[in-house]
């Protein structure tokens, strides 16, 4: 539809008073003849429109009115920007037509207001429109609001939006850069920093949809993947390592070399197969942007980055890149860095500990002559002849030839570091000047058992060295080789090669790990663990020779292989062209530090075992070397106070002068053994463990602290005090030695007198701790022996030291010693019982607690137990509370049978009650029914009566019969239901106890039962007199006997009461003549209602012999019946003398 401007509209003074203002659009809109138009003449435009109109020509807020049924498109001149180049004929065109490319979000959003007439509301939605030509990411906040039509529908829909876009993309843009700064700052190598950056760019994939990171190789030659977002491994876009010169998909080459900022580059077609990102569709450009390195040795590197399909590369992206880059340029240069500073500061350290083992090591050089110079000298001081002599001055001299040697090693190390070290370098004739130096190792070579080889044939011409200089070479050499060889050759060889001269000093040695070579001939370095034959040594002897080979322009090298051996050579260029020239044949100012070959061999030769080193008698040449003194000592008579295995003293020093002079210093009081190393001494301390252990720190194949805590981990030497001898002064050292589990630290240089206390006081101290130990022990036992549950508790946090078997059956746990009770026991939380512990231990006092109600874990469940505690505070000899001892009874059983007693007393009164109150209703029962059933028989009976006196005479044989058979039923029915009502309160009812003559009382009875004419009843003398119920006893006897009058059945009935002492009874017979009872019958015969003959023959209710029963077991006594049939019958009732408590 195309809009016509020509010729003036025919309703131009409505459209100006409706279009008036607005700009270039309320121009535009003035200018257009919209009766051509789906509105129609603005006359006749709703006024709604007009109103929506007026509002969007004068808003400055982008907005547009869409009317009609087409969404005729309105706009306002700050939505021309949103129009873009579709501007101006967006005007007048519908909506579907303007936003093709977006309508499948907006169209339902339009429909939505326009059908249902319901607002919608977005905010920053992405919307990919095509306005400028291209397609273009964009986001936008607008709301589609209803405008109604001058029918009541809706006519259209107006809109105001605000664009979100540059918003959008720079706070992404600013996250990413916040997290690539956060992320990468924890990176601590340049790896690290390259892993950590692609992770990050992972976060954007919109304006990043892939990434690859490529870093220059040292040689500078190749580039490396250090990381990648959004490719998969072997991908062909994202190589893993690229030649600079060979053919690239990315221009790494031209970036690097040009160091270009930023190229942006087309994706090769045969690469568009790359990740998409955020998007549907691949990335059609990318970016190289170059890592700039960071100082010579800083990385260089390229970024590859896939470029957003949907926005132009302008400045704001191109500048995005830039910090991008940037900040990976500072992350991998502040990795570096730290990379760096990391290497310098190991590079101190270890300079440090290099210095701190130097001088550890220069320490015990210094300290142990020291020690073997003044020792001998504070004895010959305090000896009356204050002279030294003999082997004492001997080992005064040889060491102090030692430490002159020591210290002259350090005055030329000094003055090399000082470059004050004056050379004198002459042409010298080196194969013999070699020859005789090795010649004075030959003797100390064949007493350890090696064969030394000498090899130093003429060379063709004098070599320039400095005498002093090569012979701290050749000696320092071979002296290492004699130290680490225990088997095999020493060599030494002297070789012309062109324009140098070898000298090459191979061993057989124990060989020097591979590790090790490259840190060898650095000052103050040991190999750790090396076999040696002393640990003896200052870490500078190597240093040394590799300085002085310097000074003279030569080199030195090493190979070596464990087990097998090592070889050095040292090469020395020939001529005197490469020495200083004034150095040359020059005079000497300085003192020389050379001490000849005699002090080498005498230390190599302390380091041999005794029959390794001793010369045999009149062997010449053995003025300077000492015979050592023999391993072991043996006391004289009345000097050993404490010889003997409990006083034996196991000393171990791989110094022989320093064995030999402890030993003399020790063996007058105790039996001394000494060894060369800390292996030995452990050898012989399992062997038999000694009283005491005298260790020097520093030893070969097992120092001081091995042998230590080898010591403590044995059982059988754990308790052996253990004193350590020591170079290393001071209070750490000191310290270090305790912690270590050693009794004390002896620092050198001693005295004497010094060493002796020591090793008296903890002799002594090891004495009372093993008494003290025997003595624990046999508490111990006692503990473990007791039939009680017994526990003892350490420390605040009660943890368990002993705990007996019954302790442990009792709580059902074996594992308990160690533990706290917290530990052993999680189930107790804060129970009582701990808290009966904590208060205890707290407050000092003994406590008791009974009844004790705990959960205990028994057979995989956790029950109720209950116990009898009593809980002691033990002190230590401070009197401080240090534990508890809790002694413990279970109860549980107890407990619960009391408990269960509670409950059935309990169940018995509240039964007893229920019972009263049953008898007290059958009381009532009783009585009711008694009175109901009595009222009509005595009307029967009455009735009877008045019948037979009204009609006297009248009345026929046959008739008074019924009529005396009629009363004799009421008669017997009464006589039942009195029966019913006496054997329902039989037993219940009490009366009071009084004393009761029973003969008296049986004379009563009988005169009230008036027996027959011809029957007869004896009461036998001495009835007694009781406590009794009087009633109660009456009807028992009265039942008796009337039973025994009535079922005698014959003229001379014969009863007989009699009565016996039966202890805690008194026992009744009421004896009668009649026909007797089967034994059958014996038991029936009591119970209710039950009779032996039919009630024709003996009238009867069959209660009487019931009541009897009921009455006398209720209190406490029995009955029982004696009878056979024709011989009468015996009624025993046992009666007791003292009345049952009512229950």
């Amino acid at each position: 539809m195309s809009l016509e401007l020509d010729g003036p509209p025919p309703d131009r003074a409505d459209a100006r008073a409706v279009l008036a203002g607005g700009g270039e659009m309320g121009a535009r809109m003035r200018a257009i003849d919209w009766s051509k138009t789906p509105l129609g003449p603005v006359s006749s435009w709703p006024q709604s429109l007009k109103t929506c109109v007026r509002i969007v020509l004068t808003s400055r807020q982008p907005m547009f009115v869409w009317w009609g049924d087409s969404l005729i498109n309105l706009y306002n001149d700050a939505y021309k920007s949103i129009v873009g180049g579709k501007h101006p004929e967006a005007l007048g065109q519908p909506a579907s037509v303007v936003w093709r490319e977006i309508w499948g979000q907006v169209g339902p959003r339009a429909a939505s207001a326009m059908r249902r007439d319901e607002g919608t509301y977005d905010e920053a939605l992405l919307l990919i429109m095509e306005r400028n030509g291209y397609q273009e990411e964009t986001y936008y906040t607008f709301s589609y609001s209803p405008v109604p039509n001058d029918q009541g529908g809706t006519g259209g829909i107006l809109c105001a939006n605000t664009e979100d876009t540059r918003r959008i993309i720079g706070e992404r843009q600013l996250s990413l850069l916040r997290d690539l700064t956060a992320r990468t700052a924890h990176g601590r190598s340049w790896e690290d920093v390259c892993a950590l950056v692609a992770s990050s760019l992972a976060t954007n994939a919109k304006d990043l949809p892939f990434a690859l990171l490529y870093v220059v190789d040292p040689d500078r030659r190749r580039v490396q993947l250090a990381g990648s977002t959004g490719f998969e491994r072997g991908h062909a876009a994202a190589p893993e390592t690229i030649a600079l010169t060979d053919a690239s998909p990315w221009p790494l080459a031209a970036v690097l070399r040009e160091h270009e900022s930023c190229r942006v580059v087309e994706i090769p077609t045969h690469l568009r197969d790359l990740p998409t990102g955020a998007w549907q569709r691949p990335p059609t450009r990318a970016a190289a942007l170059a890592i700039s390195p960071s100082g010579e040795t800083g990385r260089a590197g390229v970024l590859i980055v896939g470029l957003n399909p949907f926005r132009l590369f302008d400045d704001d992206y191109r500048g995005f890149l830039h910090l991008v880059a940037g900040q990976i340029s500072a992350s991998i240069a502040n990795a570096q860095a730290y990379e760096e500073e990391k290497r310098r500061a190991e590079a101190l350290a270890e300079l440090d500990r290099a210095k701190t083992t130097f001088f550890s090591n220069v320490s015990h050089e210094f300290r142990t002559p020291l020690t073997l110079m003044l020792g001998p000298l504070e004895d010959a001081l305090a000896s009356a002849e204050r002279s030294l002599s003999g082997a004492d001055l001997e080992t005064a001299h040889r060491n102090a030839v030692r430490l002159l040697k020591l210290v002259n090693a350090l005055l030329d190390f000094s003055r090399i570091e000082a470059g004050r070290i004056q050379a004198s370098y002459e042409p010298t004739d080196l194969s013999a000047l070699t020859a005789d130096l090795a010649s004075a190792f030959r003797s100390a070579m064949e007493r350890a058992g090696l064969a030394f080889e000498v090899d130093c044939p003429a060379l063709p011409e004098p070599i320039y060295v400095d005498h002093d200089m090569w012979e701290k070479i050749v000696l320092n050499l071979l002296s290492n080789a004699l130290k680490f060889t225990f088997e095999g050759t020493v060599s030494i060889s002297l070789r012309a090669h062109g324009d140098r001269a070898d000298l090459t000093v191979r061993d057989t040695g124990t060989g020097i790990p591979e590790r090790e070579l490259s840190h060898l001939f650095k000052r103050f370095h040991r190999v750790q663990g090396a076999r040696s034959r002393t640990h003896e040594g200052s870490g500078i002897g190597l240093a040394l020779v590799h300085e002085l080979v310097r000074l003279h322009g030569g080199t030195i090298h090493v190979t070596s292989e464990l087990s097998v051996g090592t070889s050095f050579t040292v090469s020395l260029p020939r001529g005197a062209g490469h020495l200083p020239k004034d150095r040359v044949n020059a005079a000497r100012t300085l003192a020389s530090t050379t001490t000849g070959a005699a002090p080498f061999v005498q230390e190599a030769l302390r380091w041999l075992p005794r029959a390794e080193s001793a010369s045999p008698p009149g062997a010449e040449g053995d003025n300077t070397v000492e015979h050592l003194a023999p391993a072991a000592w043996t006391p004289s008579d009345g000097a050993a106070l404490e010889a003997g295995p409990a006083g034996r003293v196991l000393l171990a020093d791989d110094n022989a002068d320093m064995r030999e002079y402890v030993g003399r210093v020790l063996r007058e009081r105790w039996t001394v053994e000494a060894v060369a190393d800390g292996a030995e001494a452990l050898a012989s301390a399992r062997r038999s463990p000694p009283a005491l252990v005298l260790t020097d720190v520093m030893m070969p194949n097992l120092d001081g602290f091995g042998l230590l805590r080898a010591l403590r981990a044995d059982e059988r030497t754990r308790a052996v005090p253990v004193v350590m001898l020591s170079a290393r002064a001071g209070e750490e050292s000191r310290v270090e030695g305790l912690e270590a589990g050693a009794d004390d630290y002896l620092p050198k240089p001693f005295s004497a007198r010094e060493l002796v206390a020591r090793v008296a006081t903890h002799l002594q101290l090891a004495r009372l701790r093993a008494a003290a130990e025997r003595e624990r022990e046999r508490l111990y036992d006692l503990f473990m022996q007791a039939p009680v549950p017994i526990a003892v508790f350490a420390g605040p946090e009660h943890r368990y030291e002993v705990a007996n078997p019954p302790y442990c059956e009792m709580v059902g746990r074996r594992d308990l010693v160690g533990k706290s009770v917290r530990e052993a026991f999680p189930e107790l939380g804060e129970h009582e019982a701990i808290a009966m512990l904590d208060r205890a231990f707290e407050a000092g006092q003994p406590l008791r607690m009974t009844e004790l109600s705990i959960p205990v874990r028994r057979g995989g469940a956790v029950n109720e137990a209950v116990f009898n505690y009593v809980a002691q505070p033990i002190r230590d000899p401070s009197g401080a509370v240090s534990g508890v001892m809790v002694v413990a009874f279970e109860i549980t059983d107890q407990v619960l049978a009391r408990r269960r007693i509670e409950q059935l007393s309990q169940h018995r009164e509240e039964l007893i009650a229920a019972l009263a109150k049953t008898n007290q209703e059958l009381d009532q029962f009783a009585y009711v029914a008694s009175h109901d059933l009595k009222a009509p028989l005595r009307g029967i009976a009455n009735l009877s009566e008045w019948i037979e006196e009204s009609l006297a005479g009248k009345l026929d044989g046959e008739t008074q019969e019924h009529i005396h058979l009629l009363r004799g039923r009421v008669r017997r029915l009464e006589a039942l239901i009195d029966g019913i009502l006496h054997y329902s309160r039989a037993g219940r009812l009490r009366g009071d106890v009084v004393s009761v003559d029973t003969g008296h009382l049986l004379a009563e009875v009988v005169e009230l039962l008036s027996p027959p004419e011809g029957a007869r009843v004896d009461i036998a003398p001495g009835m007694p007199t009781i406590a009794a119920e009087r009633v109660p006893m009456q009807q028992v006897f009265q039942n008796l006997i009337s039973n025994a009058l009535k079922h005698a059945r014959r003229s001379d009935a014969r009863v007989e009461v009699t009565c016996e002492d039966a202890g805690a009874y008194v026992e009744f017979a009421v004896s009668d003549n009649g026909p007797g009872i089967a034994p059958e019958y014996h038991e029936r015969i009591w119970d209710l209602f039950h009779t032996l003959e039919s009630r024709d023959k003996v009238e009867g209710t069959g209660i009487g012999l019931s009541v009897v029963k009921k009455i006398v077991q209720s209190r406490g006594g029995s009955v029982s019946v004696s009878s056979r049939p024709g011989a009468g019958a015996t009624f025993i009732v046992r009666w007791p003398k003292r009345v049952k408590d009512e229950a």
